[in-house]
């Protein structure tokens, strides 16, 4: 599934391709892991981009502090687990921004990690759903964001054990995602593989494997980087142009 990805993109190339407007300084992350911070817009505020935390913690939580797999949502599921159902039934949905993400592949004992981008577009979205927990002895607000996942295309699941992916939304896609006014059945429609034409994958350092820390942060760029191997050649090259894709 997706529990980690990037947002590399410079802030004017993010602005350029969305209507949306910052609410805090822009930062780029090349390894955004659970708990950390992420970019969300939401259908409650669909013009601005917010900070959340990655890992939803239920707004019935007895503390912040993360006690099961809540940062990927099965988008098949979701409305038989109490603590996604009603985020999707009263819509608080939201877009996850990244430029890519990350998935491993098992080989013996190693975890050999893959980037995957989509060609022709500087950041892209993916379904999510927010939720907002209140401390209730302090009133200090905690807002958490999942990722939404279906069963995976052919490029990743040659490389997911679980053949899973987050969803990621056509630009048109987006606002409908984004729509109050949706059925839920409209919005479960989106969270269907992405064509895997559109998408392009490469080998990185297992260095990313590492997940950052205060005291031992781990989000260089480098971290992006194809690894200089003949082991796994790219399944999908990026066209020249980015018309060519059909995403605009």
């Amino acid at each position: 599934m997706c529990a980690r990805y990037t947002l590399t993109a410079e802030e004017k190339e993010f602005l350029k391709e969305n209507p949306y407007q910052m609410t805090e300084p822009y930062e780029t992350d090349a390894n955004v892991a659970i708990t950390d911070f992420g970019y969300v817009v939401t259908a409650d505020e669909p013009t601005l981009v917010q900070k959340m935390h990655f890992g939803i913690v239920p707004h019935t939580a007895e503390s912040k502090t993360l006690s099961f797999d809540t940062w990927n949502i099965r988008s098949e599921e979701v409305m038989d687990k109490k603590t996604f159902a009603p985020l999707l039934k009263f819509r608080k949905t939201c877009l996850v921004i990244m430029d890519s993400f990350y998935e491993w592949k098992k080989e013996d004992a190693e975890r050999l990690p893959y980037r995957f981008t989509v060609p022709g577009r500087a950041t892209f979205a993916c379904a999510g759903l927010w939720s907002r927990w209140v401390d209730q002895l302090t009133g200090e607000q905690y807002d958490t964001f999942g990722i939404m996942t279906c069963q995976a295309n052919e490029l990743v699941a040659e490389i997911h054990d679980k053949k899973r992916m987050p969803v990621i939304l056509h630009k048109s896609d987006e606002y409908i995602w984004l729509d109050k006014k949706r059925s839920v059945d409209e919005l479960l429609a989106l969270c269907v593989p992405f064509p895997k034409e559109k998408m392009h994958r490469y080998r990185v350092s297992k260095k990313v494997n590492k997940v950052s820390t205060k005291k031992n942060p781990n989000k260089g760029i480098d971290l992006t980087l194809p690894l200089n191997t003949d082991e796994e050649p790219n399944k999908i090259l990026p066209p020249s142009k980015p018309d060519q894709l059909g995403l605009f």
